[in-house]
C-alpha cells in the first residue's frame, strides 16, 4: 500500500499507519506469543509442584504452632511450609499475616455466586471461623486467629479441591470442597505466584 493510496481513500486504518510508520503490529488480542505460552507454563508446573509437596505429607497429624514434615502442622504452618520448600517464597507462618499482610500476595475476589470462578492452583484460600467471622471485623492489631487457611488445589473430575492441615480434620488432606464445611465457609483468597 503506497502514501498516495492510503491518502487518496481519504481513510486511514490502522493497516494504513502500520504501512506508513512501518510499525510492527502487535498481535491480536487474545492471541499467545511463544514466550507469554512459555512463561505461562512455567508457572503452571511450579503450582502443580506446590500441590505435588503439599501431598507428600498427606494424613500427617495437624500440631498447633508446629512445621515439621512427617510429624505435624498448623494450617498456617502447613501453607508457608509448602511455598518455602517447593518454590523458595517465604512468608509467615501465622494465618492472621497470610490473610492481611498485603506484602503476601494480591487478593482474589471471592464471588459470592460461584466461589471457585476466580481460583487459580496455588491460591491460600481463608475461612470463617469463631476467630475470624469472614465479615472483616477481626481486630487485627490484637491476638486471635486470622481463619483457616489453605491451598486451592484445582479441579478433579468437576470437583473443586483443597489441601489443607487441620480443618477439622485434624490432619493434612487432599479433598473436594463442594458440600462441605471449606465451600460455605471461604470467605477470602490470596494470589502468592502471579
Amino acid at each position: 500500500m503506497t502514501k498516495k493510496t492510503i491518502f487518496k481513500k481519504g481513510i486511514i486504518t490502522l493497516a494504513g499507519v502500520i504501512a506508513l510508520t512501518g510499525a510492527v503490529q502487535a498481535p491480536a488480542l487474545g492471541v499467545t506469543t511463544p514466550k507469554a505460552a512459555a512463561a505461562t507454563s512455567t508457572q503452571s508446573t511450579q503450582l502443580s509442584k506446590l500441590i505435588t509437596k503439599g501431598k507428600t505429607q498427606l494424613g500427617v497429624k495437624w500440631r498447633s504452632g508446629v512445621q515439621k514434615p512427617g510429624y505435624g502442622f498448623d494450617c498456617s504452618n502447613f501453607t508457608s511450609w509448602v511455598y518455602s520448600s517447593t518454590l523458595g517464597i517465604k512468608f509467615s507462618s501465622s494465618s492472621r499475616s497470610q490473610r492481611y499482610s498485603s506484602s503476601i500476595g494480591k487478593q482474589v475476589i471471592v464471588d459470592s455466586k460461584n466461589k471457585y470462578k476466580n481460583l487459580k492452583v496455588g491460591d491460600l484460600l481463608f475461612f470463617k471461623n469463631s476467630a475470624d467471622r469472614g465479615d472483616g471485623s477481626l481486630n487485627r492489631s490484637t491476638s486471635g486467629g486470622g481463619g483457616h487457611v489453605g491451598i486451592y488445589a484445582g479441579v478433579v473430575n468437576g470437583k473443586h479441591y483443597i489441601l489443607q492441615a487441620g480443618g477439622g480434620r485434624a490432619k493434612v488432606t487432599y479433598e473436594p470442597m463442594e458440600g462441605t464445611w471449606f465451600a460455605s465457609s471461604l470467605v477470602y483468597a490470596k494470589r502468592i505466584v502471579n
